[in-house]
């Protein structure tokens, strides 16, 4: 690194600002990047880390500040020409086509020709030559990309930088959706990638990865740049500090709690090839924890027992009564929410408001007895709730695509507590949120815990599981190996009864 330092910055930002209705979101921000540098962007959610790159990508102009590529002032105006200057972005919702190729996918932007026409074979030869380096030549180049496993499409996206020589390399949370192992894949195409010149901006909220891949990283809190230091130069509990601004622990605490009466038994819950006789009960004012690796069968258990997916047999009890769940809409009624973990997709309608949002899982409460829709009432509650949980909005009119991460799946959890549950189903609840949101979650968690609600959470975050659960279920290839209380619950426990070592 002493040595990229040494050199010119391939990339300079000075003194960006951008405002948005409401918000002023970036504050004379100066930003530098080095060849070969992996460099750490790190902050809450609402920092101002995606607007920034967003600059950086062309998605929008900022309101004043300037831009140098190797010492050159330029004018980056669209995507297209951020391209063009050779920079990439993987961001956590990939952009790619699941009904394409991974061939068409990694060139579809500069398919190669020859004469005129489509030259297949350098198209596949090519494509080849980028999954042996991103560790997939087990799959071909004609294999389309809807077939492969989430963490392969985000290696596939990475490809893509690859195919476009790449000069400057944005990741945005690659590692969310990835295994261990493919998580050491990308780990070593980052090392291969610095060693080429590339530079690449690292976004995480993981700081074991910040540590591991970072030479340098910059804090920014409130749309400003708090710091930029080596990474050696600075501890967790500085980095923590300067992120929200006060001192704060990153994990919560375990709470002993006495359940109470059963609020859902399942039982005999089976699919082919997916899951094998799953059975257990949730309490009131308990956390139930499933802990599995990748494909264990953890969020099929839970899209089951709402009746979003069809099983072979599953017998589901609701305080007591047996009840049949063949829709989402009938676990609604029994008091089941889930709050999915890809908030994007299956969560909200990014480009509706965060009104719009908020009702949309219980519009019959808004209907009067003539049949009309009460817009006064939807309107209070809305902004009753976004005061109860913070959510940082200009308004409830504000479309969701414009808030942060934590801001978003503050109103995902927002909209299916206006169902009143009582039992909350969590996959993945605190994935790509910062610190400071993650704390708020955990506090409304324990809120909701104390009104007699039970909770069923999925988390890939050993810490999250150990701190938040009072017992856990582990699963492996579909079958649940382990009930493990809180009192006897370790990293290496955990693991051992997941890999079934």
């Amino acid at each position: 690194m002493q040595e990229a330092q040494a050199a010119q910055p391939v990339l300079e930002l000075r003194g960006i600002n951008k405002s948005f209705p409401g918000v002023r979101a970036l504050k004379d921000v100066d930003f530098a990047l080095y060849p070969g540098e992996v460099h750490g962007l790190v902050g809450e959610n609402g920092a101002g880390k995606s607007t920034l790159m967003n600059v950086l990508g062309g998605v929008f102009p900022c309101d004043s500040g300037k831009i140098f590529l190797n010492g050159t002032q330029t004018v980056i105006d669209s995507t297209s020409k951020a391209e063009q200057l050779g920079i990439s972005f993987v961001h956590q919702e990939l952009s790619l086509f699941p009904n394409l190729d991974i061939a068409s996918n990694l060139y579809i932007q500069n398919m190669p020709r020859e004469g005129g026409f489509l030259d297949k074979r350098k198209l596949y030869a090519d494509t080849e030559r980028i999954l042996a380096e991103i560790e997939l030549s087990y799959r071909k180049p004609r294999t389309l990309v809807g077939d492969l496993r989430l963490g392969e499409q985000q290696l596939v996206e990475i490809g893509k930088a690859l195919a476009q020589h790449t000069k400057i390399l944005v990741l945005d949370e690659p590692t969310s959706s990835l295994t261990k192992t493919e998580i050491r894949v990308l780990i070593h195409l980052i090392q291969t990638l610095k060693k080429n010149g590339v530079a690449i901006v690292f976004i995480s909220h993981r700081l074991d990865e910040i540590y591991e891949i970072c030479d340098r990283i910059t804090i920014m809190r409130d749309g400003a740049r708090i710091l930029t230091s080596p990474i050696r130069e600075i501890t967790r509990g500085e980095i923590v500090r300067n992120m929200i601004g006060r001192e704060v622990s990153e994990m919560y605490t375990h709470m002993n709690r006495v359940p109470g009466e059963e609020l859902l038994r399942v039982e005999h819950l089976s699919r082919k090839n997916v899951l094998g006789n799953i059975r257990f009960s949730i309490h009131r004012g308990e956390i139930v924890g499933l802990y599995g690796l990748m494909g264990s069968g953890r969020t099929e258990i839970m899209k089951s027992v709402f009746g979003l997916y069809h099983t072979d047999s599953c017998d589901i009890y609701v305080r007591g009564k047996k009840v049949e769940i063949k829709k989402p809409e009938d676990a609604i009624k029994e008091g089941i929410a889930l709050v999915t973990e890809d908030r994007h997709h299956e969560g909200l309608v990014l480009n509706e408001s965060v009104k719009f949002n908020y009702t949309l899982a219980n519009l019959d409460a808004y209907r009067t007895s003539l049949g009309t829709f009460n817009q006064k009432k939807e309107s209070q509650r809305v902004i009753d709730s976004i005061g109860k949980l913070n959510i940082k909005t200009p308004s409830a009119k504000r479309q969701v695509r414009y808030l942060s991460g934590g801001n978003q799946q503050k109103v995902v959890v927002a909209k299916w507590l206006e169902t009143n549950p009582q039992i909350i189903l969590l996959d993945e609840p605190t994935r790509g949120i910062d610190v400071g949101a993650k704390r708020e979650l955990y506090k409304l968690m324990e809120g909701l815990l104390e009104t007699g609600v039970g909770i069923l959470m999925i988390s890939s975050e050993l810490p999250e599981v150990l701190s938040l659960c009072d017992h856990v279920l582990v699963l492996k290839e579909g079958s649940i190996v382990a009930d493990i209380p809180n009192e006897e619950l370790n990293s290496e426990h955990l693991l051992v009864a997941a890999m079934g070592v």
